[in-house]
């Protein structure tokens, strides 16, 4: 699991360092700089793992319109610095793991890596692992027990794009490659798919049809379960459905009561699909299942009461599987009071934005807070927008 980032001049991420749990709420007004919280970690993702035929780092800088366009546009600041801190099990064992990257650049678009480290530790050990080091110009692959694998002195590529086999950093490429990103899209989410297997649901949803089917057809339990969910919250439906077509595609689908007919994928509502595709995530098969799930404004298109079901879902899976530590770590935005309502205080990360600056702040440590909470004076939505939790004046 993450427990920590530190981030300097990523876009209006200025100078953050944010403290991660296993749940994590980003509110804050318009502007503040939630969604650019989520695309560091996306960034990261498309600097370790590029298209076909593409270097991922430069690829990652471009599709963002280039190097200028990342920088902090509040000063004159040159470089960018990422440190990720984590805390998993490596079998029986307790590690913890930090990775740091400092890329180097202008305006232009120039850009290079100057630096990049990966250490770790763990309970069986007295002292620290480097399995990435920067030398010189050089960067050097080592496992735990210090012996160099290879060197690479290419500037403008990360070393977690490159996939090595027998190194003791892959488990670092294997957590990043299980984030997944979501930004549902109704309309796509409509379209039919390729009747074939699909390993995860996809960012904007367009691959339901054919995530569904891989449910159905080889985790039936899965299935099962978000069945069950589904007609409790939704009565009107009977049962939850994937059709092949005579065009080789698959299509979504429900038979409602009443009805003699089915209901099929162009015809069902917004918030149907969108609260089906979050069932898909939280109830979908531990082989399947991502480190980390980021999701932008997750109470589009639901329902107050679909909201509330699905977070009271969400943590109920959440601590069945946090007593196998198997857990996966949530982190989402949001502007509504019904989903912040649902959260803990400790889980609610507060983001504005001073002076061009994106500022990250943990209201839980705020005793006076928790005390309005316990008193029931207030509902922690409502704490969070009356603008109680801003240290911008300070």
């Amino acid at each position: 699991m993450l427990t920590k980032i530190r981030v300097k001049n990523f876009k209006s991420l200025k100078d953050v360092t944010l403290e991660l749990g296993q749940r994590n709420v980003l509110v804050g007004a318009n502007m503040a700089g939630k969604s650019n919280v989520i695309d560091l970690f996306k960034f990261v993702s498309q600097m370790t793992f590029p298209p076909a035929g593409a270097w991922a780092l430069p690829n990652a800088v471009a599709i963002r319109g280039g190097f200028g366009e990342l920088l902090w546009k509040g000063g004159h600041e040159q470089s960018i610095s990422l440190e990720l801190v984590g805390d998993d099990l490596n079998g029986s064992v307790r590690r913890k793991w930090k990775y740091e990257i400092l890329i180097q650049g202008d305006v232009r678009g120039n850009f290079q890596v100057v630096n990049e480290t990966l250490s770790v530790e763990d309970s069986t050990t007295s002292g620290r692992s480097d399995l990435i080091k920067t030398k010189g110009s050089e960067r050097l692959f080592l496992n735990a027990d210090g012996g160099l694998i290879s060197s690479m002195n290419t500037p403008t590529r990360s070393m977690l794009e490159f996939e090595i086999p027998d190194w003791d950093g892959n488990f670092l490429r294997s957590i990043i490659a299980s984030w997944r990103f979501y930004e549902l899209i109704p309309p796509i989410m409509r379209n039919p798919n390729p009747a074939a297997a699909a390993i995860f649901l996809s960012e904007h949803g367009d691959n339901l049809s054919q995530w569904l089917l891989t449910l159905q057809t080889r985790h039936p339990e899965s299935f099962a379960r978000i069945q069950t969910v589904l007609r409790d919250a939704l009565p009107q439906i009977s049962s939850l459905f994937t059709s092949p077509t005579q065009q080789s595609t698959v299509v979504l689908g429900t038979n409602e009561k009443h009805l003699h007919r089915p209901v099929t994928l162009g015809q069902m509502s917004a918030g149907e699909l969108v609260f089906i595709a979050y069932l898909s995530l939280i109830f979908g098969p531990a082989e399947l299942a991502g480190a980390l799930y980021c999701v932008e404004d997750i109470e589009n298109h639901l329902h107050p009461n679909l909201i509330e079901t699905l977070l009271q879902v969400l943590r109920q899976s959440q601590e069945q599987w946090e007593e196998k530590h198997q857990a996966a770590q949530i982190l989402v935005t949001t502007h509504s009071p019904a989903v912040v309502d649902k959260m803990k205080l400790d889980e609610v990360v507060f983001v504005e934005r001073k002076d061009g600056a994106t500022l990250c702040s943990r209201p839980g440590g705020k005793s006076h807070l928790r005390k309005l909470l316990e008193d029931e004076e207030v509902g922690l939505g409502d704490l969070v927008y009356s603008g109680a939790l801003s240290d911008a004046s300070k």
